[in-house]
């Protein structure tokens, strides 16, 4: 008879562990919550990249289909690639080259070859060609900004813009 005095205590723990079970699994539940709040909100984001990144190419499509603006740049920057192999004007391209070294104290040829990538690209429409032309960490750069649409939320923007800034530290960084 004894153990019939055990028996609140026996109730008492029983119902103790349960209580600890269920805040344990209530823990659990609000982390696994928690989680899949965060899964969601990524994919949102992804998704709203996606659809204003084909948003840009049918824009880019329908303004590409009635202007010459885009040739007319990729011709007048290729005049000066052209006139490296013709012998009489390949002077005044280097001359021209040095002269803006000057100002900038960069090889010029490199960024030359970049703005010219970047421009051959977006003419023709390959996001991923002028990554694969750039010399070193501008191609990063580019990546970067070709990931970046131009409607995004405010919040997304601060941080594509803090990526860009990073890139451009790494990118100044190896030009000296």
């Amino acid at each position: 008879m004894w153990f019939t005095a055990l028996l609140p205590i026996g109730e008492f723990i029983v119902k103790e562990v349960s209580s600890w079970s269920q805040r344990r699994d209530a823990i659990k539940s609000a982390k696994l919550d928690a989680d899949l709040a965060v899964f969601k909100a990524q994919a949102e984001i992804a998704a709203y990249k996606v659809k204003a990144d084909i948003e840009w190419d049918l824009k880019w499509a329908d303004q590409a289909g009635s202007s010459w603006k885009d040739e007319y740049l990729l011709i007048l920057w290729s005049i000066p690639l052209v006139a490296l192999f013709i012998p009489g004007l390949r002077p005044f391209v280097e001359q021209g080259f040095d002269y803006l070294k000057t100002f900038t104290g960069a090889d010029m040829g490199a960024w030359y070859m970049g703005g010219w990538a970047v421009i051959f690209s977006a003419v023709f429409g390959l996001k991923a060609a002028a990554s694969l032309m750039l010399p070193g960490q501008t191609g990063k750069l580019l990546s970067i900004l070709s990931a970046t649409p131009d409607d995004i939320p405010p919040s997304v923007a601060a941080k594509a813009q803090s990526s860009i800034d990073a890139a451009l530290k790494q990118g100044k960084a190896g030009l000296t």
